[in-house]
């Protein structure tokens, strides 16, 4: 399915943004760092935190859309990995005026989730997109993830040096939270107030109360074994030590693909810095690209969490904050409308950096679809 002339798509005035100076393909943004590389390695990364809303599904269409474009570009195999974080929260406790959370994974181990219900859309939306982009993904969960070798490696060089990184993952309150759960009912205290973390010869123990069970400890060792939740700004840089590593172990070129959101402030204010701090060259940090921010009418980032607590788009049909409305309403037709504006976007600069509106993508997508067909969703 193709735009018509009709379509808002083609009816956009660009305004000239920095980078997209600089650019004449989105390509130009990888191209230094996959000279001589076998490979390109994408990543990226969502929260398992219910059903795909409508920002992720453009998000991980972009992701593809880029992946097939770059392949086709530089001529170089290409494959994505999918960080799925099960170590979401998924439910907050108030005990004694301290929050204490259990994430998705626990819930589901635990049977208090269904497990089909909170990774099936995504499994779905990725099987979709490798089979339109013909490009192969590997499902990486976060249990997975936080074992790797040059993840705890990382873990072991934040730990061995917290003064100097606390106040870039902290800059608040100076806690860097790397937080180990309770072995009996599995209560992380979010806020880790009594978290104590203490660097080892080849581990990390990190020490944390229950108010349940009291006091509790976790070594996680650089070799395996052993859980911890590293919140965002942690993982954020373990993800990128982790390509950085990548580019050697797989002769690739490392590149991590996010939303909008993750750009700006914070590349400079915590991922750059931190990389520097771990000594590694800038000629192997990984190239990071990001996708057009999905935002509401008054410039705000299209949030599903805001919907769902305060209503706050009460006015916008349901197939937004769900993929299973969605394709239950109009099928992979929709898909196919979204696909072929993200594959511009990957494509021209001038589309890829900027942000785009629910009225925006709404108009495009009733250009697309029979009349009157989402509006009346």
């Amino acid at each position: 399915m193709t735009p018509t002339s009709a379509s808002p798509s083609d009816q956009l005035i660009f305004a000239p943004v920095g980078i997209a100076h600089l650019t004449g393909d989105n390509t130009d943004l990888v191209r230094a760092a996959a000279a001589g590389r076998s490979r390109i390695r994408i990543t990226t990364a969502a929260q398992l935190n219910g059903v795909p809303h409508f920002g992720t599904v453009v998000t991980m269409l972009t992701v593809f859309a880029l992946a097939q474009h770059t392949a086709e570009a530089l001529g170089l195999p290409t494959s994505i990995m999918f960080d799925a974080l099960e170590n979401a929260p998924a439910e907050h406790l108030d005990i004694d005026g301290d929050i204490y959370t259990r994430s998705v994974g626990d819930l589901i181990d635990t049977g208090h989730l269904d497990h089909a219900e909170r990774v099936g859309g995504f499994e779905q939306l990725l099987a979709w997109a490798k089979q339109r982009s013909g490009i192969s993904y590997e499902f990486r969960p976060y249990a997975v993830y936080q074992g790797l070798r040059p993840i705890r490696e990382c873990l072991h060089q934040i730990a061995s040096n917290l003064e100097e990184f606390t106040p870039i993952v902290a800059p608040r309150d100076g806690i860097a939270r790397i937080r180990p759960r309770c072995p009996d009912c599995r209560l992380m205290q979010k806020s880790a107030k009594d978290l104590r973390i203490t660097a080892l010869s080849g581990a990390v123990r990190l020490d944390s109360h229950c108010p349940h069970h009291g006091r509790y400890s976790e070594m996680v060792h650089i070799d395996g074994g052993g859980w911890y939740d590293a919140n965002t700004p942690v993982r954020s840089i373990q993800k990128g030590y982790l390509l950085a590593a990548e580019r050697d172990l797989y002769d690739a070129c490392s590149v991590s693909v996010d939303g909008a959101d993750w750009g700006g402030s914070w590349h400079a204010s915590v991922l750059a810095p931190a990389l520097a701090q771990l000594g590694i060259p800038p000629a192997d940090w990984p190239v990071s690209i990001f996708t057009p921010l999905i935002t509401d009418r008054t410039g705000g980032k299209l949030s599903k969490t805001l919907y769902v607590a305060h209503g706050t788009y009460a006015d916008l049909p349901e197939l937004f904050l769900n993929l299973d409305v969605l394709l239950a309403q109009h099928g992979e037709q929709i898909l196919e409308l979204i696909w072929t504006e993200v594959t511009r976007w990957a494509t021209e600069p001038r589309r890829l950096h900027r942000t785009y509106t629910i009225d925006y993508i709404t108009a495009l997508l009733d250009a697309g679809l029979p009349t009157e067909q989402l509006r009346s969703a």
